[in-house]
């Protein structure tokens, strides 16, 4: 991404409308690229706070900027390159905003390898820049210039803010030690927290329904198969340096797939419930890639090219 120093950026001129102007300057850039250098400058053109500060700088730690590849891709062929950007960023935006609120959450200081916005700046400008990042993205929405995709769009992303919300305060709900979680309510939970922003990037080109060439039902299996897989790879990676698995949370993963003994006790050793748990993430993303052959290209290739990405990961795994 297009590095920004917050210092250096031009205030917006009363005269011309910045954000307009934003699109055209990154025209001739690579697709991705242009997101990234868009979603800065919607914040940029803001007036200068610690709140945008600490949106820009969140923005600049980097990312995959997978949900933008998909949004890309779901509004190839459909939308203008202009509209196909501000749908990008729109994902992009509210994917984010709930990084920096997970972030005061979880108490981390770090995110992507740098310090995160709750560490720089801290958790009440964090907190303020997380709604910045949340607000912006529904306006970016609200400027795509065909009405039934726009209004289509944001009624997609409250329903994801929504859904994501909902998942996050069933986590916070539960703390480490606390008693069991049922196996349903774990993968509802996990679903509901990770799920959602990925059905987003894939529905954001659909404007009409009855004409796509695909349903929101089918994103919504697909979304929720890689995003089970992702929360359990996930996962694993938290345990390596932990000694005591019981100080992890109620809903990781660790918990829902330890194997039994035949005498019904639950196997302590750590490989046997390791290999379940890639098991599961497979098995996942084997379902997601059966679904993906309903998605039309250039949709299909980026889909799949995330469900090899979480394979190989898998692969590393074990």
């Amino acid at each position: 991404m297009a590095t920004v120093d917050v210092s250096q950026i031009l205030q917006p001129d009363p005269d011309v409308s910045v954000r307009q102007d934003a699109l055209a300057v990154g025209a001739n850039l690579p697709a991705l690229q242009t997101v990234d250098q868009f979603m800065v400058d919607q914040l940029a053109a803001m007036r200068a706070t610690p709140a945008r500060d600490a949106a820009i700088y969140h923005l600049q730690t980097g990312g995959h900027r997978m949900r933008a590849r998909l949004a890309l891709a779901s509004c190839a062929n459909r939308l203008s390159p202009q509209d196909r950007t501000a749908a990008a960023a729109a994902c992009e935006f509210l994917h984010n905003a709930s990084l920096v609120h997970d972030d005061i959450s979880d108490r981390d200081t770090y995110r992507r390898g740098r310090q995160s916005v709750r560490a720089v700046y801290g958790d009440d400008v964090a907190l303020c820049a997380g709604d910045l990042l949340l607000t912006t993205a529904f306006q970016v929405a609200a400027r795509i210039t065909v009405p039934a995709v726009s209004q289509r769009l944001i009624r997609f992303m409250a329903d994801t803010a929504g859904r994501v919300i909902g998942g996050q305060s069933v986590e916070l709900s539960h703390h480490t030690g606390e008693g069991s979680v049922r196996t349903a309510d774990y993968l509802d939970a996990t679903r509901e927290k990770t799920a959602p922003l990925i059905e987003l990037a894939l529905n954001a080109g659909i404007s009409e329904p009855a004409k796509a060439a695909y349903t929101s039902a089918v994103s919504r299996r697909i979304a929720e198969a890689i995003g089970l897989a992702y929360q359990i790879l996930d996962d694993l990676d938290d345990l390596d340096g932990v000694d005591d698995v019981s100080e992890l949370h109620p809903l990781h993963a660790w918990w829902h797939h330890r194997p039994r003994t035949r005498s019904g006790s639950v196997h302590l050793h750590r490989e046997p419930t390791r290999i379940r748990c890639l098991q599961h993430a497979r098995a996942a993303l084997n379902r997601a890639d059966r679904l993906s052959a309903r998605l039309p290209e250039p949709l299909l290739s980026d889909v799949r090219q995330l469900i090899e990405r979480l394979n190989h990961k898998s692969r590393q795994e074990g």
